[in-house]
């Protein structure tokens, strides 16, 4: 079996098997500027996450670490691209849950999440939170069950578009539950979110960020999170887990990835490099003004774990609901 053909979970350990770097390379690592690739355009969480990120690794590095944003193709075009990087460390890629989904959505994206990447280290996290119009008969994700069960086809849950994290949470809610909500595709989650509250749409399973001023506005409703501890932004609001799904587990994340056969004791010292970033005060200021949670991994082996975790999670709800995109 070759390096590459490893699963991610054993990535980082299976780094050792890379010999393309002289012995003096990780001692001398890095002597050059460093280039981030983020697969989606400027002003997502995606990007926003990278520039912390990237800004605090130029300050501790030495080095200038370059934001390069390749958008295109759902995430996948900027993703491939950073698969074939050479793996020295000096391009990593800055991955979100899209990473996980690309290859049970399409089939072949131009890469494969566990076998061409090695993991480095969690950055942040931001979690999904089930929402509904306050017209909505239900204060309780049991409530929205009983009302859901009660009139199939009846309620109409919209999302920022097909295959993204918001619509597979609302597709493995109606798995667990035995229930049928009306999906409703947007082009973004902004408008779907305008349209909650509006009452065009009577639910969502939405990204923190646009919907936790409605939510304190008043304007929905927050039953649940879906991550698997309660949020700081909705600390009131209760897991999905409290809320008797104890399977329901749906965080969007962002975290550092570099390609396979990176030498070990780079992806080590970009982990110890990527923790410290966000750990650090001003940089956890910094993601909490844009609505995301920073968190870091206790090793590269954690992360991976992770990771692994999240694409068989997704794939049996892509598999299950029969999701296909071209």
């Amino acid at each position: 079996m070759t390096c590459h053909a490893l699963p991610l979970a054993l990535a980082a350990a299976a780094a050792l098997c890379a010999t393309a770097m002289p012995r003096g390379h990780a001692a001398t690592f890095p002597d050059r500027p460093l280039r981030m690739v983020v697969p989606w355009s400027p002003g997502g969480g995606s990007d926003v996450s990278g520039r912390i990120v990237a800004g605090k690794l130029t300050e501790s590095l030495g080095q200038q670490v370059i934001v390069d944003n390749r958008p295109g193709a759902a995430g996948n075009l900027g993703t491939a691209i950073a698969a074939r990087a050479p793996a020295d460390g000096y391009t990593i890629l800055l991955a979100d849950t899209g990473f996980s989904t690309g290859i049970s959505l399409y089939g072949n994206p131009g890469y494969h999440p566990l076998k061409d990447f090695a993991a480095v280290g969690l950055a942040a996290t931001t979690p999904i939170v089930a929402v509904v119009h306050p017209s909505v008969a239900a204060n309780s994700v049991k409530e929205l069950i009983a009302l859901a069960r009660a009139q199939p086809g009846k309620l109409n849950a919209g999302s920022g578009g097909t295959g993204g994290s918001v619509h597979l949470a609302l597709e493995m809610f109606q798995l667990q539950t035995g229930t049928k909500l009306v999906h409703v595709p947007y082009k973004g989650s902004g408008p779907a979110v305008i349209d909650l509250a509006g009452g065009l749409v009577q639910v969502m399973f939405s990204t923190a960020p646009p919907v936790v001023p409605m939510i304190k506005a008043g304007r929905v409703r927050a039953l649940a999170v879906a991550s698997a501890t309660r949020s700081t932004f909705l600390p009131d609001v209760p897991t999905m887990k409290e809320a008797g799904l104890p399977d329901f587990v749906a965080d969007n994340w962002y975290g550092v990835l570099v390609p396979t056969g990176t030498p070990r004791a780079v992806i080590e010292r970009l982990h110890g490099e990527v923790t410290r970033a966000v750990t650090q005060a001003d940089a956890r200021e910094r993601f909490a003004g844009a609505g995301l949670e920073a968190k870091a991994s206790a090793n590269p082996q954690e992360f991976a774990a992770f990771v692994q975790g999240d694409v068989a999670r997704w794939a049996k709800v892509i598999k299950q609901a029969d999701i296909r995109l071209e």
